[in-house]
């Protein structure tokens, strides 16, 4: 009984010890620097400094301006495909939101309102009074959260898979026990000493594997190894709940595109449809074999619904028939 004992003891000291050299290894952050000749588009990318935090953006091309908009766990990647096409036509704009890619990840406030009014306030920044917004998953929560109360900034909405609507079948790439108290991060902390748990999201994300290649999942798992990364993650998570918006949704009065993959195993294209009939000028298209970030995916498909969109809203008004004097 004592050897039983004394070997359940020194397998717990083994596993704090092992605890604490994961949790204390972890970088605090990623490092644009050091990390920029691995980052696509890295020749575009620019900073501002917004209510005390470093934002990351990439800034490219002229014309009307297009804000993109990742989804959650994701970043300016995300568009990596997409990016420089629809520059040749639009001012594009790609934003890591806070928490997220190179931007800071400090503690707080994670709601899709407040990080639409980051949005907005890098707008301010950029001196853009009015902007097309195309958001993917969260990001296009973030994005409709904007709309509805600074519809003066927004001209029209792309959303991708987005957020917003209560469906059916939707899931979330964070275990549940990843947001338990205390235990969630530690738990967090071991399962993403490797990049298993990235690899197996992605997979989930998209339609086809064999489009996920070490390149991706490397992007992708960057900045999910850093305690700041890890942190942010689990608040934005735990506050997915808070000010849900669905209700205010038919208040949108943009023109908005709505992309949706036919096979998204995390937003089912049931609420595409839903968002569709909710939001009074909006138009759906649905992808085949495609799962919930198209823009990786199918980057061509969406290239070309997007452009299609941008020209429908920025042609000009008709001319009004001259009526004659008698």
């Amino acid at each position: 009984m004592k050897n039983l004992l004394r070997t359940i003891v020194v397998l717990i000291a083994l596993a704090i010890i092992a605890f604490l050299i994961v949790w204390f290894a972890r970088p605090q952050d990623v490092d644009f620097d050091e990390g920029r000749a691995s980052v696509p588009n890295s020749q575009y990318s620019h900073f501002a400094e917004i209510d005390r935090m470093r934002i990351h953006y990439q800034e490219k091309g002229e014309g009307m301006p297009l804000v993109l908009i990742h989804g959650f766990s994701s970043s300016t990647y995300s568009w990596k495909d997409v990016f420089g096409p629809l520059s040749e036509q639009y001012r594009v704009i790609a934003v890591d939101l806070k928490g997220f890619g190179f931007s800071s990840k400090p503690d707080g406030d994670y709601t899709r309102r407040t990080q639409g009014e980051i949005v907005v306030k890098l707008l301010d920044h950029l001196k853009i009074d009015k902007a097309v917004l195309c958001g993917n998953s969260m990001g296009g929560e973030v994005s409709m959260n904007i709309a509805l109360h600074h519809p003066e900034r927004v001209s029209g909405l792309i959303l991708i898979d987005s957020g917003g609507v209560k469906v059916a079948g939707s899931g979330s790439l964070a275990p549940s026990v990843t947001q338990w108290p205390v235990i969630g991060p530690a738990i967090a902390a071991f399962a993403l000493t490797k990049d298993s748990l990235v690899r197996k999201g992605l997979q989930t994300s998209y339609y086809d594997d064999s489009k996920i290649d070490d390149t991706r999942v490397a992007a992708y798992y960057r900045p999910l190894r850093t305690k700041d990364g890890q942190r942010a993650v689990y608040l934005a998570r735990k506050q997915f709940a808070e000010g849900p918006i669905e209700a205010e949704i038919p208040q949108i009065q943009q023109p908005t595109l709505i992309i949706w993959g036919n096979q998204d195993e995390l937003i089912p294209v049931e609420a595409g449809r839903k968002l569709n009939t909710l939001i009074k000028q909006s138009r759906l298209v649905i992808l085949n074999k495609c799962g919930h970030v198209p823009q990786e995916e199918m980057p061509q498909s969406v290239i070309a619904e997007i452009n299609s969109f941008m020209s429908s809203i920025n042609k000009p008004a008709p001319a009004q028939a001259a009526v004659s004097g008698k």
